[in-house]
């Protein structure tokens, strides 16, 4: 069994947040990208318990956000789409679910906050541009997925570290290096069932301007 599976079944919390989202369409895949994320969000919100707001953008059945809901300190949650599923959303405290764009759904701009993403297609240079916008979004954890157009890409380690440099590599790299005032670094998470695994993390709190 895949590690981040097993660690979902191991939560008192799994029932329930299967029990909401409902059917996942390709379950293993789905929970170890969402667990991948929760990873990375975990130690943020616990070192500021009940501080961070959580937006999940283009959350599509907002298993992520739900996780963070059951599982972290956190103040709030809302998962924002397009389209809005079936699953019953309105039993999970400190959650909401917004169907609507994700660049004027919200504001953003309430309280410090952070932003996740799993595989958000083609709206991920829209996330990193609303990162910048945003200076409350104190963290962005995003794992892309369909690569866009890039172009200036400066290889930094993590890139080298790759015996094959795939497009997609090169696109995840591209959207790091657009991400302003940050620290950042990339990720790939083999533990994670999609071919599509790196994790941009950004952090305001860190050294500006910086990739690792």
């Amino acid at each position: 069994m895949n590690e981040y599976v097993g660690r979902f079944l191991s939560l008192r919390c799994s029932g329930d947040v299967l029990n909401v989202v409902g059917r996942l369409h390709e379950p293993e895949k789905e929970i170890s990208e969402s667990m991948a994320i929760i990873k990375h969000l975990k130690p943020i919100v616990l070192a500021e318990k009940l501080k961070y707001t959580i937006y999940d953008l283009c959350a599509g059945n907002a298993l992520t956000s739900i996780l963070a809901a059951h599982m972290l300190p956190i103040w709030n949650s809302y998962a924002v789409d397009q389209k809005k599923r079936s699953g019953h959303y309105d039993k999970i405290r400190k959650f909401s679910y917004v169907e609507g764009k994700i660049e004027t759904s919200f504001a953003y701009d309430c309280q410090d906050s952070i932003f996740i993403s799993v595989h958000p297609c083609q709206t991920a240079d829209i996330i990193v541009d609303m990162f910048n916008k945003y200076k409350n979004i104190k963290h962005l954890i995003m794992m892309p997925c369909c690569n866009g157009s890039y172009q200036d890409i400066v290889g930094y380690g993590w890139l080298h570290e790759n015996k094959k440099v795939s497009a997609y590599d090169l696109w995840t790299l591209h959207l790091a290096q657009n991400i302003k005032d940050a620290k950042v670094k990339i990720v790939t998470d083999k533990k994670v069932l999609s071919p599509k695994r790196n994790i941009i993390i950004a952090n305001r709190q860190g050294n500006k301007n910086e990739i690792l």
